[in-house]
């Protein structure tokens, strides 16, 4: 029995030919790939030389390329082995010298373009400022608006403030409330007297102003003159009876305050509210008149003009009651006229212009004549004690006026006569008896007045009364003699008085 062939060997011993003869031409193949690589590099290296050293650098240190033998099965009985070889990154190579040729550009085109960018900043900084500047403007722009709609705003409102009119009722609700004899109006006034009489007494004017600002006597008077044109006499009742209580009251403060300090000498604020004239009724009316203005307008204070109204009648209340209880009656009863006109003037003043700004309530009998012919109907009473009061004062000023004259008469012939002898006249005082009026002169100097001079002096003065003032009583003149003497270092020189110094000792 014949044995059969064995294949398997037989193919396997063809397959490891195959192999051998594969390798070999591999082998071959790779020393021809090698000696063709090598040749390649030297001619790049001839050729590219000059121009691109840098790239033969790279490509000299390019590795050689690595073989690999990679066998593929297509069928059981079909084997396939290639070669692979890894070839130097040739395109490496060149992107990257392309990359450097193409940066190269980049960077002369860089510094072409360098110097006009050197500017670039300023016309930023330029362009900054100049939004900054349009900013501020419109800033200030908005700013101005606003300020021009506030202050129309504020126009406005004042506008409507100034145009504002008279309330009526409640006007009329604030005079009859102020007119009432309430708690405190007798406080106020109480504390007024007080300020006022201390004020009088130390001779300090500002105390007396103090004084004024807490003063209510302006009430009740604007009380009255509302019951006057109105026609309304319970309310005048009212008003009369809380004026006459509060004056009262203002006077007993002064006399406590006067009797209290006796040993006070009377002062020059007491004095000169003792002899009211003409001028002192036109400051009443004035004062009245702004006081009753400012209790009808809606822009006034009644407080501040309340001042001036006080100024009028607190003082001289008080001035009486000092006077009175220092025991000078006619004095006191002169400080009390002055109050009274005061108080009529204000009064009428405040009559007339709430008459004049509407405050009127007519009756039947009214209507049949004219307005202003009603108002002096009801106000008959107060125009005729005006009247009488006006043309007393009147009198009483004028005769102020002659007194004041002869008393500077007086004083200038007594001067004179003493200027060339060194001596100076320093005080002087008027007193008026029965028989004749005494002057009292004091005199300061280096030389001693004698009998003689007092009766030279009283000729002169007597020569000149009947020129000029012939109804005044005979003078009789006394002198106070007050030695000045001159001392310096020297004892040897003795100097008299010259003008410089009559100057300074007349003041």
């Amino acid at each position: 029995m014949t044995k059969p062939k064995d294949t398997s060997s037989d193919k396997l011993t063809a397959f490891q030919d195959s192999t051998e003869i594969t390798d070999a031409k591999d082998t071959a193949a790779q020393s021809d790939f090698l000696t063709q690589t090598d040749t390649d590099i030297s001619m790049i290296e001839e050729t590219e030389d000059d121009d691109l050293d840098e790239t033969v650098e790279d490509t000299a240190c390019a590795q050689p390329p690595e073989a690999k033998v990679k066998i593929e099965s297509l069928a059981p009985d079909v084997v396939v082995a290639s070669l692979e070889t890894s070839e130097p990154e040739e395109d490496s190579v060149e992107n990257e010298s392309q990359a450097h040729s193409e940066e190269v550009p980049k960077q002369e085109d860089i510094e072409l373009e360098t110097p006009p960018d050197v500017d670039l900043p300023e016309q930023e900084s330029d362009d900054t400022q100049d939004e900054v500047n349009k900013e501020e403007d419109r800033e200030e722009e908005v700013k101005e608006k606003k300020e021009a709609k506030l202050e129309s705003y504020k126009q406005f409102v004042a506008e409507q403030f100034s145009n504002q009119t008279v309330d009526y009722p409640e006007v009329r609700v604030t005079i009859e409330a102020n007119a009432l004899p309430s708690k405190m109006y007798f406080i106020m006034n109480i504390l007024s007297a007080i300020i006022a009489s201390y004020g009088l007494v130390t001779n300090s004017a500002a105390v007396v102003i103090g004084a004024m600002l807490v003063a209510m006597m302006l009430g009740p008077i604007t009380g009255v003159a509302l019951a006057i044109i109105d026609h309304r006499m319970p309310l005048l009742r009212k008003s009369i009876l809380t004026v006459l209580s509060g004056v009262t009251l203002v006077v007993l403060v002064g006399f406590i305050v006067g009797w209290l300090h006796k040993d006070q000498s009377l002062t020059a604020e007491i004095l000169s509210r003792t002899q009211p004239t003409s001028m002192d009724l036109m400051i009443a009316l004035a004062g009245g008149t702004a006081g009753a203005y400012a209790m009808v307008s809606p822009h006034l204070s009644v407080a501040v003009v309340g001042v001036a109204v006080a100024t009028a009648l607190v003082p001289p209340l008080a001035a009486s009651g000092i006077l009175f209880a220092h025991g000078e009656p006619q004095l006191g009863l002169g400080a009390l006229l002055l109050a009274a006109t005061n108080i009529i003037a204000i009064q009428f003043t405040n009559a007339l212009v709430l008459w004049v700004l509407g405050f009127r309530r007519l009756v039947d009998d009214d209507y049949q004549s004219n307005t202003y012919l009603t108002f002096l109907q009801r106000n008959a009473v107060t125009l005729l004690l005006l009247g009488g009061l006006g043309t007393y004062l009147t009198i009483n000023l004028q005769t102020n006026a002659k007194q004041q004259a002869f008393e500077n008469n007086v004083k200038e012939t007594i001067t004179a006569y003493f200027t060339d002898k060194g001596n100076v006249l320093t005080n002087t005082q008027f007193d008026v008896t029965d028989e004749r009026q005494v002057v009292r002169a004091i005199i300061r100097g280096e030389t001693t007045p004698s009998a003689y001079d007092v009766r030279q002096i009283e000729t002169t003065i007597t020569q000149d009364m009947t020129k000029n003032f012939p109804s005044y009583l005979p003078i009789k003149l006394q002198l106070r003699y007050l030695p000045v003497q001159v001392i310096e270092s020297d004892p040897l020189i003795q100097d008299k008085l010259d003008e410089t110094d009559a100057a300074i000792l007349t003041n």
